[in-house]
């Protein structure tokens, strides 16, 4: 048919002729170029002047995919301090966007994202897993799907498990350094583990203290169980051990730790006597006891009589038998036996321990023993003889006479006597002989003085009778005793504790002797009783008996005021007549314990002033503390020994507290602690609690952040960045529920108490911060909206609402630009694609190109629309069949000021460069090999290559036609093989493209195994010598030629590196590494020995050998020593089946690659590198030793007969 236009003239129907291919569905598998090719039929008669012309189209298939997400982590059980890595894999088409990563909602960032278009991978990798990386994660993505989001997410849920471990610890030590008893220790022992431990024991020296097992008596932590105990006593002393067990995934680990406990107090030493006031004669025992931590290690015994020195009686050091251990203690007894004078006197002991590796040394109190064995005191005294109460008096009456008496008689006050006859036997009087003089009797009786009973007048008389006469003579003398004693005061009770309302009686007593003639009670300064016989005062209520007089008071029903001291005073006239006073006095405290007045609840709003309600707190004894704990961890002292401004009273205090203005902190419960010490003197602590609600309404702010910078100007949010939208919502009581609205991903919402199913991260209280991270898009442009609510007094609800509205802008740039082909003929095609993107965007005019040569013009060769959203421009430059001027670089320029620059080369149609011959990278083959030879032509069209082959007689001989391959720009490479002969010297490719011919030489590598001698000719022996001539010269002539005469420089490059030729290698080699043939300058690879006739090649620690015509040895190891076995043996092990599952494999040989030169360093450098061979500049067998690694800078020469075969030339590699 004809199409109408064409070429901007009228369609001719006879010469217009328009072809049309439908094609109805378009898949994939049609994808491809299409050609439309038109030739004339004038080349039938004219075929060298061909015309033809064509177009081509390529035909893509655009597919769309919804985003897909998927999150992992690479291992199943995840144990803390472990290395774990986190994948999220999504793809789709349109190309999703960057994956982003949340943890528990809340924004994190992945550690590196690769991947392609469609495909991106993103890891987050965790080296030392900890607690804190346990979480929700969530990977979320989207693409947009014919303008619409495709989101899509995937979570994984982390959980960080790890085997108990326990710690047991003490309590810190006080300043001193160690504990002593009554010190309060607190043991801690924590198993920390995820799963928690569900065991947990605490033994002290193997008795078990604790247990637990799932149930109660521990403190739970996220990943730990506490459980605390406290001592004091030395009984605590001991090695503690705390055992705990948890379960991972089914397998029940435990740990335990020790602790030693060590409690030390100072020696304290008693001293007790069985009898203070022994008689004469009486066993008297001596008590030490020590006590101590560590337990006391001395004790020694002293005694000191008047004046004389001190005498250390018993050392528990040196007397085994002295003391007995116990419990922390020693207890130590020294026995006098007969108690004589000279144990009258004072004792005292002394212990020693060690307390922290510090000696103690403590004495003991003093005790005395007094002889309480009869006293025989003269007494001359007569008339009144004051004695006082409790003393000891004895009255001596001395009788003598002219003969001795024979009686003697003491008339007591009671009117008794007291007889002693010299004949008697039931004498009641003591007497006898003073220093064994019969004359002279001393008669004694002890007067009872403990009792006032003793008291009055007692006559002695004796009797005897004159020498010369019979008749009796008798006298007598009389005393008087008057027993005396210093006035003694008791009050009873001497100190008490009374409960509040109960009742007491309290005992004023006094006795003396002579009688008290005073007794006083006073309390508070008032007289309670007033008894004086020498004024005649006589109180109501006082009692006399004997030489005691008392007074009793009861109060019934005690109150605070009762509690005081009550005095009591009593006087009489005592030894030698003086007034002798005493006094006691009663404590009496009236106890009962501490209370709290109620304390009303307070609603304040914020900022105003915030009083606590006026409270009371009574107790006896009076209270010493008052504390009011806050809500936001902080307390205050309100009553103390320092503190007394707010409260007053002494047993009932009154307290006023004001807290001044108000804040969000002072809001929550508080609670009111009041201590006093009450019955025996305990200290007791009463509660009262009560609450502060402050009262504020919901007020609402909103922030936009780009990272953490604050944004000010919202019509231009920047594009492509992490917009952070912040939403804060102020309240008191405690806002409830956010709403925070944007223009493009709609509503999220926060619910306090329905935390669940929110979709908005916020933290804090009063002040709830709620933040929403987006990457800034083109549809982002709008109103966001932050919405607060809180409730107030009486339930009411508060809403609060703030909004802003936002523009994305992005810079104008040119993000790419690309072009189908660059490097083109002159009969060929190609554009130039630029993009460019911006928010606003410019206009399609905005756009123009420029060639670096100012004389072309472009204008019309280019087009520009928009791309797949408003704000993208695609300007696409068309080179149809350019002219070689359009060679170089093209600009695309964006509103004049942007730009970016593609290179295009154009050639002409018909071409050829010089031949290129790769792939003979050696500097010797071996005869026989076959040699592979590339040589790459580059050039247009129909370009041929031929392989001439030049020998020493300068024959040249064509390699048969090699595989031709085309490759990319216009080049066509050919690869040769070869079977190499002695004699052959270069290698030359003639090259061709249409009526063009090109040439490139190289010389042919050394050629080894070539040296046969030729045979000598039977004849004369002159015939002889000429044959041997020409043979030597022919040798030299081709030793010339070849480069073996005389010393040959190898070829070695500084600072190249080159590899093995892979071109040596036959199909059945089998080798594997990381390059064909040797992977390395010393190392073989591995041959396999599926192929028949090759021996397994194992890597061997650089030490094949090579034995003529056997091949190579096995480089299995033998024994482990890293010798390699030869081939010879290796046949002849097969031949009787010891090895390969007993199967005969046939040796043949195997033909080792040439080795390269590996990277040269300079000379200078040689010394220093320790992986490289030395810059061989000495011969051609110049490669240092392998044992001289670092090598020397002065290689060592190595030829074939050296060390048998541990040396190779340098053409005979490996070497060993």
């Amino acid at each position: 048919s004809c199409p109408g236009i064409v070429n901007n003239r009228t369609c001719n129907k006879n010469s217009d002729i328009e072809y049309v291919i439908e094609i109805s569905y378009f898949t994939s598998s049609l994808e491809g170029s299409y050609t439309c090719k038109m030739e004339s039929e004038f080349w039938k008669t004219n075929p060298d002047n061909l015309i033809s012309t064509s177009d081509t189209k390529h035909l893509t298939t655009k597919y769309v995919m919804p985003s897909k997400t998927e999150l992992e982590a690479d291992r199943n059980l995840i144990w803390k301090g472990s290395t774990f890595t986190l994948t999220c894999t999504v793809e789709g088409y349109p190309p999703p966007q960057r994956p982003t990563l949340w943890k528990n909602q809340a924004s994190d960032t992945f550690t590196s994202c690769d991947g392609g278009t469609n495909k991106k991978v993103c890891t987050k990798k965790f080296t030392n897993a900890g607690y804190d990386d346990a979480a929700v994660y969530e990977c979320k993505t989207k693409n947009k799907i014919s303008g619409t989001d495709s989101p899509s997410s995937d979570t994984a849920n982390i959980v960080i498990s790890s085997r108990v471990s326990v710690s047991l610890t003490l309590s810190s030590l006080p300043s001193r350094g160690y504990f002593i008893t009554g010190d309060s220790v607190t043991l801690t022992c924590i198993a920390d583990g995820v799963p928690l431990a569900h065991y947990m024991k605490i033994s002290r020296d193997g008795q078990l203290l604790f247990e637990y097992n799932t149930g109660a008596g521990v403190n739970k932590g996220k990943h730990d169980i506490t459980y605390k105990m406290n001592t004091d006593k030395l009984t605590d002393i001991g090695k503690y051990k705390c055992e705990a067990k948890n379960q991972v995934k089914g397998n029940v680990y435990n740990d335990d730790k020790e602790q030693n406990l060590k409690i030390y107090e100072d020696v304290e030493v008693t001293i007790q006597v069985d009898k203070q006031y022994p008689k004469k004669e009486d066993s008297v025992k001596i008590t030490c006891v020590a006590t101590g931590s560590d337990t006391p290690s001395n004790v020694k015994l002293y005694h000191k009589l008047g004046s004389n020195n001190e005498v250390l009686l018993k050392d528990s050091s040196g007397d085994t038998s002295f003391c007995k251990p116990g419990d922390y203690k020693l207890t130590c007894i020294h026995t006098i036996s007969s108690i004589g004078y000279s144990n009258n006197g004072e004792y005292w002991c002394f212990g020693k321990n060690a307390v922290n590796g510090v000696e103690k040394t403590i004495k003991s109190t003093t005790t005395a023993v007094e002889i309480s064995s009869i006293v025989l005191v003269q007494l001359t005294d007569t008339g009144d003889k004051e004695v006082e109460l409790g003393s000891k008096y004895t009255i001596t009456c001395t009788v003598d006479g002219g003969k001795a008496p024979y009686k003697v008689e003491l008339l007591k006050p009671d009117e008794s006597k007291l007889t002693w006859q010299k004949s008697g036997t039931s004498n009641t009087l003591s007497c006898t002989p003073d220093n064994n003089i019969d004359n002279i009797l001393k008669c004694r009786h002890e007067i009872d003085t403990t009792l006032y009973k003793g008291e009055g007048a007692y006559k002695c008389t004796g009797y005897n009778q004159l020498p010369n006469s019979s008749n009796d003579k008798s006298d007598n003398k009389d005393v008087n005793i008057i027993v005396t004693k210093d006035v003694t005061v008791t009050m009873s009770p001497s100190s008490t504790e009374v409960d509040r309302n109960s009742a007491v009686t309290l005992t004023c007593e006094a006795e003396g002797g002579r009688v008290p003639h005073v007794l006083q009670l006073v309390f508070n300064g008032k007289n309670l009783v007033n008894y004086n016989t020498d004024n005649g005062t006589n109180t109501e209520g006082v009692t006399i008996s004997g030489h005691t007089i008392t007074y009793k008071k009861t109060i019934s029903k005690v109150s605070f005021d009762d509690s005081g001291t009550y005095y009591c005073t009593g006087k009489n006239k005592a030894k030698q007549n003086a007034e002798k006073t005493d006094k006691d006095n009663s404590e009496i405290t009236v106890v009962s314990d501490v209370t709290i007045s109620s304390v009303d609840n307070v609603d304040v709003d914020l900022g105003d002033v915030l009083q606590i309600p006026k409270f009371t707190v009574e107790g006896g004894r009076a209270p010493h503390e008052v504390i009011l704990a806050k809500p936001y961890g902080k307390t205050d002292v309100i009553y103390s020994n320092s503190v007394t401004s707010k409260c007053t009273g002494t047993f009932t205090k009154s307290c006023d507290i004001s807290l001044g203005a108000s804040t969000y902190q002072q809001d929550g419960n508080y609670k009111i602690t009041a201590k006093n010490r009450a019955k025996q003197n305990k200290e007791v602590t009463a509660e009262e609690t009560f609450s502060v609600t402050v009262y504020k309404d919901v007020e609402a702010k909103m922030n936009l952040k780009n990272g953490g910078e604050l944004i000010t100007d919202y019509d231009k949010v920047p594009y492509g960045v992490s917009l952070t939208v912040e939403c804060k919502v102020e309240g008191g009581k405690m806002p409830h529920e956010v709403e925070l609205t944007t223009s493009s991903t709609g509503k999220f919402f926060y619910k306090r108490n329905d935390q669940a199913s929110s979709n908005l991260t916020c933290t804090g209280e009063h002040v709830l911060t709620c933040s929403l991270t987006m990457t800034t898009g083109y549809h982002d442009d709008g109103i966001y909206d932050c919405k607060g609510y809180n409730k107030v007094r009486n339930s009411e609800h508060k809403e609060s609402y703030k909004s802003v509205d936002i523009t994305v802008y992005r810079d104008l740039i040119i993000s790419s630009i690309s072009t189908g082909s660059s490097s083109i003929l002159t009969n060929e095609s190609t554009a130039i694609t630029c993009v460019v993107v911006g928010k606003p965007i410019i206009e399609v005019e905005g756009i123009t190109w420029d060639h670096e040569n100012s004389a072309i013009d472009l204008e019309g060769n280019f087009t520009t629309i928009k791309g797949s959203d408003d704000y993208t421009l695609i300007s696409t430059l068309t080179l149809n069949s350019p002219s070689v001027d359009y060679n170089g670089n093209f600009t695309c320029l964006a509103n004049g000021t942007l730009e970016k620059t593609q290179s295009i080369a154009i050639a002409e149609k018909y071409f050829l460069e010089i031949p290129v011959i790769t792939s003979l990278d050696m500097t010797s083959v071996e005869k026989d090999s076959e040699l592979v030879i590339t040589c790459s032509v580059r050039g247009f069209s129909n370009v041929k290559a031929q392989l001439l082959i030049t020998n020493a007689e300068e024959e040249k001989l064509p390699v048969s036609e090699g595989i031709k391959s085309v490759k990319a720009d216009h080049v066509t490479e050919f690869v040769f093989k070869y079977n190499v002969r002695c004699g052959d010297v270069s290698i030359t490719c003639i090259g061709s493209a249409v009526t063009q011919t090109k040439t490139s030489s190289i010389s042919f590598p050394e050629i080894t195994s070539c040296s046969e001698m030729l045979p000598i000719v039977a004849g004369s022996t002159g015939g002889g010598f000429v044959i041997i001539i020409i043979i030597i010269v022919v040798v030299l002539v081709i030793l010339k030629k070849r480069g073996r005469f005389g010393k040959r420089k190898p070829e070695l490059v500084e600072g190249t590196v080159q590899y093995p030729n892979p071109s040596f290698l036959k199909s059945s080699d089998n080798l594997a590494s990381p390059q064909p043939g040797y992977s390395h300058l010393h190392r073989p690879c591995t041959v396999g020995q599926e192929e028949e006739g090759y021996a397994s090649l194992n890597i061997l620690d650089n030490k094949p050998n090579k034995l003529d015509d056997d091949g190579y040895a096995t480089m299995d190891t033998k024994s482990n020593n890293k010798q390699p076995i030869s081939a010879k043996e290796l046949y002849s092990r097969l031949e009787q089946g010891n090895d390969l599952n007993k199967k005969k494999v046939v040796m043949k040989r195997y033909k080792p690659i040439a080795p390269k030169i590996r990277t040269v360093p300079p000379k200078s450098q040689a010394a220093a590198s320790n992986n490289h061979p030395v810059n061989a500049t000495e011969d051609d067998d110049a490669y240092a030793r392998l044992g001289d690694y670092p090598p020397k800078s002065v290689p060592v020469s190595v030829n074939k007969a050296d060390d048998g075969d541990a040396y190779a030339k340098l053409g005979d590699y490996p070497p060993k």
